[in-house]
């Protein structure tokens, strides 16, 4: 039942975001909303940056300072948690075996009034000390906390290795 609510939670936020929002590309538009998109798309690529910035830089803490306190963390085949737990021991992992992780923004879509976002990329991530090369995509859906935005959900899934012949 606890997955069928999670899956719910994420379809109702997402529908909410792809429909009433904005995907990505603000230019040509004149008005304040427009204007007001356009910064919150500029700070979410930021956001993005920062995220890659902090995985270069091993900072476990401050990948980890990105989430809401009480975030969805949906990780592929596992039971969905909540909290900080989860999204901690990664990054500790990923930082202390200094592991290389990027992620892209493919699909970005912004609420009209900027009270939602949900960010679709791509994500390479290799830890070599364990042979891991690996691609995946995941999705974010963030909310502006004060000044800052934070990842309230972050679903992630890692793509099958292809077999080479």
């Amino acid at each position: 039942m606890r997955t069928i609510s999670v899956i719910a939670l994420i379809a109702v936020t997402s529908i909410a975001a792809f429909t009433g929002g904005l995907q990505y590309k603000t230019e040509g538009l004149q008005s304040p909303i427009a204007s007001q998109q356009s910064k919150t798309v500029s700070n979410l690529q930021a956001f993005n940056d920062r995220f890659n910035t902090s995985v270069i830089a091993g900072d476990a803490a401050d990948l980890v300072d990105l989430y809401a306190e009480d975030t969805l963390w949906i990780e592929q085949g596992k039971p969905a948690t909540q909290g900080l737990e989860e999204p901690r021991k990664l990054f500790e992992f990923v930082t202390s075996n200094k592991g290389k992780v990027t992620h892209t923004v493919d699909n970005l879509f912004v609420a009209d009034d900027s009270s939602l976002a949900v960010m679709i990329g791509s994500v390479e991530a290799k830890v070599e000390k364990i042979g891991m090369d690996a691609t995946g995509t995941y999705l974010f859906v963030l909310r502006p906390d004060g000044s800052k935005w934070k990842i309230v959900t972050d679903m992630w899934h890692q793509h099958t290795a292809k077999e080479t012949k």
